[in-house]
């Protein structure tokens, strides 16, 4: 797993925000922001819930130093259990709508400059 994956990326954000050393405490409104992070990242929120609570597990087994996530193979191998975020690259309707808005304006004014050439009728 690459240091550019998301659920990685999200790790080790997550491991950022842990407080009291091997308690592994997560306060609540770092918890909420942590997932909006990761919707931003294009996981699920259950995904992120799944990979807050691996940092957390590996903190508290003393398998990370603070402030850094646990890159163990038994880490990694849960992380990439998670499903890797699948980028939607479909265009947002309003973008569809402007580009067919676009041509129907451009054939409107091809026919209208025709129309003129000819005489106008």
């Amino acid at each position: 797993m690459s240091r550019n994956d998301p659920r990685w990326v999200f790790a080790a954000r997550v491991a950022s925000q842990l407080e009291g050393g091997q308690a592994a405490v997560l306060r609540p409104e770092r918890r909420e922001r942590l997932v909006k992070t990761a919707r931003l990242l294009g996981l699920r929120p259950f995904d992120a819930a799944l990979v807050i609570a691996l940092v957390q597990d590996a903190a508290r087994r003393g398998e990370a130093r603070p402030g850094y996530p646990a890159l163990t193979r038994d880490v990694l191998s849960r992380l990439e259990t998670i499903p890797k975020p699948v980028v939607d690259t479909t265009p947002p309707v309003w973008l569809n709508r402007l580009a067919t808005a676009c041509l129907i304006a451009t054939g409107l004014v091809a026919m209208a400059i025709l129309w003129v050439q000819n005489g106008g009728g």
